[in-house]
Parts: C-alpha cells; structure tokens; sequence
C-alpha cells in the first residue's frame, strides 16, 4: 500500500498474526476499491490481508444481514475466551446449517490445494458417527442436511453404514465430499448412493490438464468426465465443487458454469482457495480470489446474469454467495430471486444450504405465482416457467413430507455457492461467531470450520475425546 492512500475504516475486529497465531487487534478498511483486514503483531508488525477485490459488493453485501439464530441447546456453558470456548459458545450467534462430519484422513491423492493438514489419523467408528447425529438432533431439534468428509469418505468401510444410521435418525438428505475416483471401478457403490439418494460432492476444478496438475497433483480430466458420465447413466445424484485459484483455473469459470447448467448435477460450489493445510504452501499474493472475482466471472456464464448472487443471510456476509434457478425446460433457466423477488427470495433462502422447498418457501412460490397470474402484465412472463412453478406446488401439494420437498428442490432447481474460507491471513473473530458451517466432533463439540483449519482440533475445541 502506497503512503500517500487513503483508508476508509469500517469496522474494528479481532484477527491472529499469519505468523505466530497471536490473537491481535485488527480493522477492516477500504483502500482503492478493495478491503482489506489490517492488524499488527508486537512481535511481527503490521499486515494485511485481502478479503474483497471490490468494496462496492463489500458495502452492498453488508445489507444481507439476517438476526442471529439460536441453537435449541448450546454444548458450551461458560465463554471463557474464542476460540478456546468453541463448541457452540454462549457467545455464537448462529444455529447449524450444514454440518461437516470428518470421518477419516486417509485419502488416495495429496492434494496441493487441501485445506487439511490433521494432527493426528484418524477414522470414526459407526457409534461415533451416531452420537455425533444425536448431538446435532439435541442441539438443533432437527437435522434436514448433513455432509460427510475427509480424508476421502469414499476410503472409509463404513461409509453405507454411517448413511443409513443417519437416515434413520430423520437426516433427509446427506451429500459426501469426494473426489469421486473410488466410484470409477465400483458399481456397488454407485448403486449404494442412488439407492440411498445421497448426493456424491464431487471435486471439478475445470478442463484442462495444467488446472489439475497444479490442484490435484495429477490430470484427472478424462477421469471426471467419464465419472459424470457414469454417475448421469444410473442416476445418482451429484453436485460439483470447484476449487478455485486466481492465475491457475479463474478463466474457466465460465466453462465450468455452462457445463452445470447443461449437466444433471444440483449445484455448483466454488471455493476460492484457503491458505491453510497443505495451501498454507502456495503464494497468497499469486493465488488470491474473494468473492466478488468469482461472482463477476459465472456473470461470463451464458445462463448467470448480473445482479443474480447475494450473500447468504444467515451466515456472515463475507462466508457466503449464492443464487438459485428454477428449471424452465431444457436449457433454460429462470433466476428464483427475479421470480419471487428480493425480499420473499432473502426470506425463501435463509438457513438453506441445498436447494429444497420447505413449508414457507412453499406460500411464498404459491403466493406469486397467483400474483402473476393475477397481474394485467403477465403475459410478459414466460408461461413455461408459470406451468413449470404450478407442476412444483401441485406435487408438493400431494406429497408434503420433508423428503418430497427437498426432492422438489433437487429436482427442479439448480443452485450457485461460492464459500470463501478463512485462513490465518483473513481469519477474523467477527466472521466466526456467525459460522452456520460446523465440524461436530465426537463428544459434543461444533467446531466451525474455519477455527478448527487455522488454530488445529485440539487447540479449538479444548480437548478431545
């Protein structure tokens, strides 16, 4: 930063020194366009970090701000101090969207990108997986979503096992993070997942071979493609998650979005790199994504329009970006905020973290597609995607379980996530407080994601079992 720049100071935080981990004081400030976290160490001085490449997106995204969501019951009686009390403290201001149970660290790449460095191997044992359910039932009630990860989950001999324990316990819809290469030459456990309807979250990071040279260690380009292929002929659900670098994989954006749209998975995740685990190795400077690159490069996409992705309002502005479509027909799609508008659509989508109707997004679908119908002006909104809402409600109508809604959704929607990660650079107490986005670790403990990836298990959750 030049001398002579000024700073415009938004808030006053508290971050860690990227060096020694040192919890330190920090701002967040604007200068030239972007913002930045600035702290400084006793021991190491001052340092910035950048979190926005675009301040106008950071001020607009800060009106995306959703009251705080209790828990039923918080794990953690006494806040003695972050992030020593996580687990969820008394001072968390947000309940569990989507849980991420870990339940190994083997896995058969080396990833130079992962974000995971585990202090110690491990592989949860069936009655681990379930206790850790439990918790989640005792702590939030109910537990519509859960996500299974890594390691690679796919390795664990438990995997079906941990499946139907969990969907037995009343979780309607579970997606496993994977790089998907166990599935190629296993048929049993392909027809496991479409058996189960599990989601295979399914790691495609672009096309060419250099892309996954440099993220994956190896071109694994022609292994994806004839996996999709597989997994689109017996019909098991997938999504797509795209980890992504500035200089390596950001051009293609674009062609990873068209190729969504024009696939049968559900939704599309980018993760613009974190520099924690095995990242913590590569040039934060060189690599460096927020946010806003990525949703001004799916703009590329000849499906996204301007103006379709906001911030997830439940969680903290800067974690999230999202947008939902509805399908029209083949190769046509209909932004779901532009169909319901912005505020029903903010409402629609807090607390969701796949695309599935519940009873409230139900009235409000309901509600304006009568609207509509009603309008002197509808003939200027496509009688398709009228048909196609009308098609959703009636089914729902008939069927109003949990599992059909969530099905509704997967079936007839396709959403966008972009999930920006904190590293030790951009780790900031304020964003932590809010995490939706949980490891539960055995025992009792809701450890969010991004506590557990720069200060490690143990110093995180205090002690483990």
């Amino acid at each position: 930063m030049k001398k002579d720049e000024s700073k415009l100071v938004y808030s006053q935080t508290m971050a860690v020194c990227p060096t020694c981990l040192r919890k330190v004081r920090a701002r967040i400030i604007e200068v030239a366009g972007k913002v930045f976290l600035e702290k400084f160490c006793p021991e190491h001085g001052l340092s910035q970090a950048l979190i926005s490449s675009d301040s106008d997106w950071y001020r607009a995204s800060m009106a995306y701000i959703k009251p705080s969501q209790n828990p039923k019951e918080k794990n953690v009686a006494e806040f003695v101090g972050c992030p020593e009390s996580c687990g969820y403290c008394p001072q968390h201001r947000q309940h569990v969207c989507l849980p991420v149970i870990e339940i190994t660290d083997s896995c058969d790449l080396s990833c130079p990108v992962c974000l995971k460095r585990f202090d110690r191997p491990f592989s949860l044992s069936v009655d681990q997986f379930a206790g850790i359910i439990d918790n989640l039932l005792h702590t939030e009630g109910r537990m519509d979503v859960v996500n299974i990860s890594g390691g690679e989950p796919l390795l664990h001999p438990d995997l079906e096992k941990m499946i139907r324990v969990a969907k037995e316990k009343g979780v309607v819809q579970l997606s496993v993070s994977t790089n998907g290469l166990a599935f190629l030459d296993n048929p049993a456990l392909r027809q496991m997942f479409r058996e189960t309807r599990t989601i295979a979250a399914l790691q495609f990071d672009g096309f060419k071979p250099e892309t996954w040279k440099f993220i994956r260690g190896a071109d694994l380009a022609a292994d994806k493609l004839r996996l999709i292929e597989l997994l689109e002929a017996e019909g098991v659900t997938y999504s797509l998650v795209a980890t992504i670098l500035k200089g390596v994989n950001d051009d293609e954006i674009p062609r990873i979005s068209d190729f969504f749209f024009a696939s049968q998975a559900v939704s599309l995740m980018f993760q613009p790199v974190t520099f924690s685990g095995s990242a913590a190795n590569l040039d934060t400077e060189l690599h460096r994504l927020t946010i806003p690159d990525i949703v001004h490069a799916i703009e590329g996409s000849k499906y996204a329009g301007k103006g379709d992705f906001n911030p997830l309002p439940c969680s903290h502005y800067s974690c999230f970006a999202l947008s939902y479509y509805l399908k029209v027909s083949a190769g046509e799609y209909y932004s779901l905020k532009n169909f319901l508008g912005r505020d029903d659509y903010l409402a629609m989508i807090a607390n969701k973290t796949l695309p599935g109707l519940d009873s409230e997004g139900y009235d409000m679908m309901k509600s304006r597609l009568y609207e509509l119908w009603s309008a002197a002006d509808s003939g200027t909104t496509s009688a398709r995607l009228l048909d196609r809402v009308k098609a959703i409600l009636k089914k729902l109508n008939e069927d109003p379980s949990p599992d059909a809604r969530i099905s509704a959704g997967i079936d007839n929607m396709k959403a966008i996530f972009i999930h920006q990660f904190m590293d030790a650079h951009t780790l900031d107490f304020g964003r932590l407080i809010k995490c939706c986005n949980p490891y539960p670790m055995p025992g009792d403990r809701l450890i969010p994601i991004c506590a557990q990836n720069v200060f490690g298990s143990h110093q995180a959750s205090g002690k483990n079992p």
